[in-house]
């Protein structure tokens, strides 16, 4: 008999379900909206200010009620934008590694050589795709914070 296969989804929905639990005393399906705040920091999620007015808009109805589904959904959006963060700052340092002047910039010539030689091997077309994206003025100079928000756009 073969072992069932667990994905990085399956356990992140039991550590959702755990965390839901431990503010659904009552095993109702749902917690008071104030629980959701504390449960969120307890996954390590640290919603800002702006996050929690959204969140509070989008989901209390009037009933300070917050259900199972709605907290999943809250969850996965800010890992999403978490991970979105973390790789626009990952994204930066290496900009920086090729700025050597810290103008901002970088050479898109020196950005296609990097791209088709190191690391992950891009072909020459996707960096020329890219290119077309960011290099917006046409000078052969790319912007990093332009970049970065053409990306996580």
């Amino acid at each position: 008999m073969s072992r069932p296969k667990f994905t990085r989804q399956d356990s992140l929905a039991a550590t959702l379900q755990q965390a839901f639990l431990k503010f659904d005393k009552k095993k109702t399906g749902k917690m008071d909206i104030h629980d959701l705040f504390r449960a969120l920091r307890m996954l390590g999620l640290n919603p800002t200010e702006e996050h929690i007015i959204a969140i509070r808009r989008d989901l209390d109805d009037g009933s300070g009620i917050v259900h199972f589904d709605d907290f999943c959904s809250v969850v996965r959006r800010l890992m999403f934008q978490a991970e979105h963060e973390h790789a626009a700052d990952d994204l930066r340092v290496a900009f920086h590694t090729f700025d050597r002047e810290r103008s901002g910039f970088i050479r898109a010539e020196e950005f296609k050589k990097v791209m088709t030689t190191l690391g992950y091997r891009m072909s020459a077309q996707e960096v020329d795709d890219i290119l077309n994206m960011v290099d917006v003025t046409g000078d052969g100079m790319i912007n990093y914070e332009e970049f970065i928000d053409v990306l996580a756009a």
